[in-house]
C-alpha cells in the first residue's frame, strides 16, 4: 500500500507542471512563431493491414496547414504495398476560444482541445502488382494531439483517423475492389515553432 501511495505521488509530481493553471500566456507559446513544423513517426492501423508511417505537418499560427504521410508495407504481401497521403487541415478551436477568453488555464487540456483538426486530402497507393500512384482517391479524417511538455513546442502523442475512398482500393485477401478503407494513425511528433517574419 505504501508503495502504491508513493508511486501515485511521484506521478502527481511529474504531471503537476502540465496540469498547473497557466499564468499570463494562455497561448502556451503558440504565437511565438508563425509557422509550426511537426515531423512524426508512428504506425497506421487500417482495414488493409498495419504498417509503420512517417509524417510531416506544417501549420500557420496552429490554425491551418498541410500534411503529408508515408506508409511502407515492406513487402508483407499486403495491398497496397505503400501509400502516400497529403492534404490540408483546419483547427477551428484555438483562436475561437482564445479570442473569447475561453481557455481553461491548464496547458495540457487546452492544447489537447485546440488540437482538434478537420483533415481533407488525397492518397496515392502502390498496388501489388502495379506501380506507385496507379491507385488514388480521397481521404477525410479527424485529428487530436496530446502535449507531453505542456507547451506548444515539444513532444506530442498524436492520433489521426478517418476513411479513404476510391473504387480502386484492392481488398487484402481477394481480387475484388473495396470502395473505402478505414484507418487510424498513432504517432509521436515533435512540434517546433519557426519565426518567418522578414
Amino acid at each position: 500500500m505504501k508503495r502504491a501511495v508513493g508511486v501515485f505521488f511521484s506521478l502527481a509530481g511529474l504531471l503537476a507542471p502540465c496540469l498547473a493553471r497557466a499564468e499570463g500566456d494562455t497561448t502556451y507559446g503558440r504565437i511565438e512563431g508563425a509557422l509550426e513544423v511537426a515531423p512524426a513517426i508512428g504506425a497506421t492501423l487500417a482495414s488493409y493491414g498495419a504498417r509503420p508511417a512517417l509524417e510531416l505537418r506544417a501549420r500557420y499560427l496552429s490554425m491551418a496547414g498541410a500534411f503529408v504521410t508515408y506508409e511502407e508495407g515492406f513487402g508483407q504481401g499486403r495491398d497496397p504495398r505503400r501509400l502516400v497521403s497529403t492534404g490540408v487541415e483546419l483547427r477551428p478551436l484555438f483562436f475561437a476560444r482564445w479570442l473569447k477568453d475561453k481557455e481553461l488555464g491548464r496547458a495540457t487540456i487546452d492544447l489537447f482541445i485546440d488540437s482538434f483538426a478537420l483533415e481533407l486530402g488525397a492518397f496515392f497507393a502502390h498496388p501489388a502488382p502495379g506501380h506507385f500512384g496507379e491507385r488514388m482517391g480521397l481521404q477525410a479524417s479527424l485529428g487530436l494531439e496530446l502535449p507531453l511538455f505542456g507547451r506548444a513546442e515539444g513532444l506530442f502523442l498524436t492520433a489521426h483517423g478517418g476513411g479513404r475512398f476510391s473504387d480502386a482500393l484492392a481488398a487484402a485477401d481477394g481480387p475484388t475492389s473495396a470502395t473505402r478503407a478505414g484507418f487510424v494513425t498513432f504517432g509521436l511528433a515533435w512540434h517546433e515553432l519557426v519565426d518567418v517574419a522578414p
